[in-house]
């Protein structure tokens, strides 16, 4: 089979991957999923355009399904656990309590005063991200906490559907320094209706 794109839904964290292989098994699906470190430890696969739960490592992947009247063999699959818990969204906080630390560690508290007139626990989070992004062009260097509370916002965003999982994954693979993932070629909408056999 030549290599194509698989795209991973998992439930338990609520990520999406896009995975090129040319595996044929579920054994060789799981191996690409674990050059890439993607878990799937006690959860179940379930491939959504054939609609079938594929039961052991020897179970040979749908191929040449069809698909809104072509023949495709871009699969996906939706990861689950028994009695899945769907992680809650981001904490807000967490990411405010990130752009305190930053404003500490860059030493300003006197700065939020002088830009805005007031302390910085009352400035809006944009206000505290421009004063930090200053700093850092003046410093030459980045600040470990504004990156934190970038990554943070990003969870956030992709929690609150505001983001696309994709595309939240894309800044965090650039803010890693790697390449985007290859993206599905299926949207949010579709993936859900594929999957709505599973009781």
């Amino acid at each position: 089979m030549e290599p194509r794109n698989i795209t991973i839904v998992t439930t338990q964290s609520q990520n999406k991957y896009v995975v090129n292989t040319d595996a044929t098994t579920l054994r060789e699906l799981k191996a690409a999923l674990d050059a890439q470190n993607i878990s799937y430890a006690g959860m179940t696969f379930y491939e959504g355009l054939s609609h079938t739960e594929l039961l052991t490592d020897d179970a040979i992947l749908p191929h040449d399904v069809p698909y809104k009247g072509a023949v495709t063999n871009e699969l996906v699959f939706m990861l689950t656990v028994p009695n899945k818990r769907i992680r809650s969204g981001a904490n807000l906080s967490e990411a405010r309590e990130a752009l305190y630390n930053a404003i500490e560690e860059l030493g300003l508290k006197d700065a939020c005063v002088a830009a805005y007139g007031k302390n910085f626990t009352q400035c809006k989070n944009s206000e505290l991200m421009a004063l930090i992004e200053e700093a850092e062009a003046r410093n030459g260097q980045p600040c470990s906490s504004l990156e934190t509370a970038f990554r943070k916002l990003i969870d956030i965003l992709e929690e609150d559907d505001v983001l696309l999982r994709q595309d939240a994954a894309d800044i965090r693979a650039i803010l890693d320094g790697a390449a985007p993932a290859p993206r599905s070629p299926y949207s949010e909408e579709e993936i859900d209706d594929m999957f709505n056999f599973i009781g």
